[in-house]
């Protein structure tokens, strides 16, 4: 985010800055003073494991509300008493379907997140709502592919909805609204993976760095109100973000294609600021690679593991990205490898959502790497087969 040097006084609002409104993602710079708290800011940056070990209540505290589930609900605008049986449709898909299948952790408590609370919370968030139904219409575009444009086309509408109106809202993050807006973002990320066709190789830029702009919004709202979010019923959610486990990295293999990153990536014209953002990024794609291949040797579900090293990147990585340059577009290059891995199930299941979106994005990769960083995907291409 670019710093703005507009002036203001007691009790304005700060202005929003120019990279922010071109790019249409929420500027947290807006936020009123010592409110914002991205991922990045500060010495080492605000990393997703951090703010969920607690430590970030103490910096930041939130107002708990008394009762999520006694705000006034959603007002039909419809004149009418017609039903409109494809949104009832897709409602009772979620609730039955896509709810248990994103409940990664098999606990009653994992079940009800989605199945019940969230659902409940959405008929009092609008955005929500359409979040909810965008998911389900892109399930069962993928369930049907005979029916996939139509369906593409109901999710399509109902996402950009919601988008919109969670972007108005997330300026103005508070107690009653930030259990809604977390788990909005958390459906953006299934969202950023199912609503592309992947048809052929386009631009990271638009396919990919959207989502991943967007996706900064949850570390926001995360870090600004964890309490309320941790003794929620988010929590399955958030502790199974934050497990952590100290192992060797030794213990795996091809940990050494990470590590090597940091000599890849090490150059002395760098300037510190991009130094710094490859390191935290490399170390972060370290971390989430050793618990993804823990979980794997368990025979454990690794795609809520695995979405963790997006939500914790830089602002100053994700430009990076933006710029292509060769360094940031490698090591996007081996975090496909973890994409990759979770696309399949330990039961031979696919992940509906990212299923084709590792070769996808490789190959996007291989159209913008310049020719002598080509070497370096050769790792990334013999795990990513067909």
């Amino acid at each position: 985010m670019a710093v703005a040097s507009a002036r203001y006084g007691c009790n304005e609002q700060h202005p929003t800055c120019n990279n922010c409104e071109r790019r249409q993602i929420f500027c947290d710079f807006s936020l009123s003073p010592g409110a914002s708290n991205s991922p990045g800011n500060g010495e080492h940056g605000q990393q997703l494991e951090r703010s969920t070990s607690g430590s970030i209540s103490q910096r930041t505290p939130s107002q708990v509300a008394a009762d999520l589930f006694k705000q006034p609900d959603l007002v039909s605008t419809k004149s009418t008493t017609d039903l409109d049986v494809t949104d009832l449709r897709l409602m009772h898909h979620f609730s039955s379907v896509v709810a248990l299948d994103l409940a990664n952790d098999r606990t009653p408590e994992a079940r009800a997140l989605w199945q019940v609370h969230a659902v409940e919370l959405g008929f009092k968030h609008h955005f929500l709502l359409r979040g909810i139904l965008a998911v389900s219409a892109f399930h069962l575009a993928f369930l049907h592919p005979e029916r996939m444009a139509e369906y593409a086309v109901i999710g399509s509408s109902h996402q950009s909805i919601g988008l919109n109106d969670f972007q108005a809202t997330l300026p103005h993050v508070n107690g009653t609204n930030c259990h809604a807006l977390f788990a909005f973002s958390c459906l953006i990320i299934v969202l950023a993976f199912a609503s592309s066709t992947k048809a052929k190789a386009r631009d990271l830029n638009s396919e990919v760095l959207h989502w991943f702009y967007l996706l900064r919004g949850a570390n926001i709202v995360l870090n600004m109100h964890f309490e309320a979010l941790r003794s929620s019923f988010l929590k399955p959610l958030l502790d199974e973000m934050a497990h952590i486990e100290n192992t060797a990295a030794y213990r795996f293999p091809h940990t050494e294609q990470i590590t090597k990153l940091f000599r890849i990536c090490n150059s002395k014209e760098q300037d510190p600021e991009s130094a710094q953002a490859y390191d935290l990024a490399i170390h972060s794609l370290l971390s989430t690679f050793i618990q993804v291949s823990l979980l794997r040797d368990r025979g454990e579900g690794t795609v809520l593991a695995t979405f963790v090293w997006p939500i914790n990147l830089s602002p100053r990585f994700l430009d990076l990205l933006e710029e292509k340059q060769p360094e940031a577009i490698i090591i996007l290059a081996h975090y496909c490898v973890l994409i990759y891995w979770s696309e399949t199930t330990d039961s031979n299941e696919k992940t509906w959502f990212i299923v084709g979106w590792a070769k996808y994005m490789l190959e996007s990769i291989r159209e913008i790497v310049p020719e002598a960083w080509q070497e370096h995907l050769e790792w990334p291409q013999a795990m990513i087969v067909e």
